[in-house]
């Protein structure tokens, strides 16, 4: 299993991959060989194996085509990417896998597959994938895992999920599976919590995109109370309410991470947010009033996006005084419904080449596309204006409105 490089993050190695963990532990438990190459800091050789696998997004897919090339064993490549675009992938590996890979995996290591494209089966019952293979990396926890980039070490943390899809579309996002949501049991969860814990980590970051959605959210928060550990999460700011926010502040959360994307509603509603600045307003206000952190996201060069956006954005930011922050450029990636239909949303795609499909890579000094009736240029000093922006800090304690 190979971890492909990262290029556009300044600390590659701070997270790693969930899904590689996860399908090589499921192979070792089917009594398979398994090692996973690291590469997330940058290429090197790989040993001689059977079988290659790839999980990638689509900013990845190119690496993964030219390491494929320079392997004898068979190629299998699963993800994001192959997911929404397999036609992009057939030719060029020896197995395509579509959807979650956790059974199409066994069958193609087993030889019963007559397919060279195989649809695998979304997982229901998670409890039944075993913990994330962490002892097959030599470094797999991080100690800017949980203070985030740009902000500093602390103790080394791990990442994990309690859960897989989301009810939410929104218009820019290309989550490969929205219904049905589902969970893993609370005993499941505090299990592979005590697990790490035994390796001597007792701060977290979970991937979920809600985590407070989770149908037995007390009863975790309960069991995470006793365990005394320190986490973060993320959640929508529509569902912030009083009950939720006590029951994470009480069960060790210390940072929750929102999502807000833009302080407009006409973005917001243009992209099929479902949430509104008054939501995003009071979930901040709320979670602060709590004691948790709050870390907000922002994504510049959305649809709608003019600038007033930027104003509206600079003083959210005043008014709201978020803890942290992480502004990306928007890249419409295959799979999301603006990619899809890109006329609907006054849009042009200008860049075919996914090697340039990060939305954190800023030495491109430009974006994927273009609002129409907008150059590229404005569009690009806008995202850099915000950016400065809260790089500055100037807005810290500033009087708001």
């Amino acid at each position: 299993m190979v971890m492909l490089p990262n290029p556009a993050l300044s600390n590659p190695k701070m997270y790693y991959s969930l899904g590689v963990l996860y399908l090589a532990a499921v192979a070792q438990q089917n009594h398979h060989s398994v090692a996973v190459a690291d590469l997330r800091n940058g290429y090197k050789p790989l040993p001689t194996a059977k079988f290659y696998g790839f999980s990638c997004t689509t900013p990845e897919i190119n690496y993964a085509r030219k390491i494929a090339r320079t392997l004898r064993g068979k190629t299998i490549v699963g993800g994001a990417h192959p997911t929404v675009l397999p036609q992009d992938c057939v030719g060029q590996f020896d197995y395509t896998v579509i959807g979650e890979g956790e059974n199409a995996i066994l069958e193609i290591l087993s030889g019963k597959s007559p397919y060279n494209v195989l649809v695998g089966q979304r997982v229901i019952d998670l409890d039944t994938i075993p913990y994330p293979a962490w002892d097959m990396m030599e470094d797999p926890f991080s100690d800017t895992l949980f203070p985030g980039e740009k902000y500093g070490k602390a103790a080394k943390a791990a990442t994990l999920i309690s859960s897989r899809g989301c009810p939410f579309h929104c218009a820019f996002c290309s989550n490969l599976y929205w219904l049905p949501v589902v969970h893993r049991s609370v005993e499941n969860i505090i299990g592979e919590l005590k697990a790490l814990i035994k390796r001597g980590i007792t701060f977290f970051r979970f991937e979920d995109d809600n985590m407070c959605q989770h149908p037995a959210l007390e009863a975790l928060s309960q069991e995470m109370k006793k365990l005394n550990i320190h986490y973060k999460c993320h959640i929508r700011s529509d569902l912030v309410n009083e009950r939720r926010v006590r029951l994470l502040a009480e069960s060790g959360c210390e940072e929750c991470g929102m999502g807000l994307e833009s302080a407009d509603d006409v973005v917001l509603k243009l992209n099929n947010k479902r949430e509104t600045t008054t939501d995003h307003f009071q979930g901040v206000k709320l979670l602060k009033s709590f004691g948790i952190r709050v870390k907000t996201y922002w994504v510049m060069g959305l649809p709608g996006e003019t600038d007033k956006t930027l104003e509206l954005n600079k003083q959210f930011v005043i008014d709201t005084q978020p803890d942290k922050w992480t502004v990306s450029t928007f890249t419409p990636y295959p799979g999301c419904d603006i990619y899809k239909h890109p006329r609907d949303y006054n849009i042009e795609i200008i860049d075919p080449d996914w090697a340039h499909w990060w939305n954190f890579c800023e030495e491109l000094q430009r974006y994927n596309h273009i609002l129409i009736g907008q150059t590229p240029e404005q569009m690009w000093d806008r995202y850099l204006e915000f950016y400065r922006f809260l790089k500055s800090g100037e807005w810290k304690h500033a009087e708001s409105n």
